[in-house]
């Protein structure tokens, strides 16, 4: 976690894009030996969970620049059961993810972004309603639930019209990150959705309450 030295303020308009940079770098200076590991205890963690063990239909993320990497969940037996997808921008000027099914032979290609993605045909692709579990990345996060993403607001968009349901049963969010990237407040704005779970290497916390 940040010293309340290293952190930028939230209250200043810039720190959104001060606390991603300063993010980044921390993840970029990992090494891949403590990226392997965190990436399977990150998988420990959510192995334990019940309602990753309920999930039949998973998104995961194509980890870049240091970000904790979810896919070798898909290769624990506890899996072998689940389909898994991976989010992808259709057409050129896409502002909301839509998901892919994916698996350990997909064909791949490079999005606007550089970023792999299943090539699969338009129909074959879900939207977060017909997922059971969503997990997704982030640059920081809070004890609140409120994450701070990379900027482009993808997945913001992809789930705003949910936001207003009262009883949102699919897909649970799960967000992962490493654990130093937890801080006491993350900037927040009034459309932002917060997670029903966030998992790092060291754990799994449920917001308001332990998850299991």
């Amino acid at each position: 976690m940040f010293s309340e030295t290293e952190a930028p303020d939230p209250s200043d308009p810039v720190s959104k894009g001060s606390l991603r940079r300063t993010m980044r770098q921390q993840r970029q200076s990992l090494s891949p030996q403590h990226l392997q590991q965190a990436a399977l205890a990150l998988s420990r963690q959510i192995l334990q969970l019940s309602h990753y063990k309920k999930a039949r239909r998973i998104a995961l993320y194509w980890p870049m620049q240091g970000e904790i990497n979810p896919l070798p969940l898909m290769y624990h037996r506890l899996s072998r059961h689940k389909r898994f997808y991976l989010p992808v921008l259709s057409g050129n000027f896409a502002q909301k993810l839509r998901f892919a099914p994916f698996h350990g032979e997909s064909r791949m290609r490079p999005n606007g972004f550089r970023i792999p993605e299943p090539q699969v045909a338009a129909d074959l692709l879900m939207t977060p309603q017909d997922l059971d579990l969503l997990i997704l990345p982030l640059v920081a996060f809070d004890a609140e639930g409120y994450r701070l993403g990379m900027g482009g607001g993808f997945y913001d968009r992809s789930l705003a019209s949910m936001s207003h349901r009262q009883h949102w049963q699919h897909p649970r969010l799960l967000g992962v990150g490493h654990a130093f990237q937890q801080l006491d407040r993350v900037p927040r704005e009034p459309w932002d959705v917060p997670l029903s779970i966030i998992c790092t290497d060291l754990a799994c916390h449920r917001i308001n309450g332990p998850f299991t």
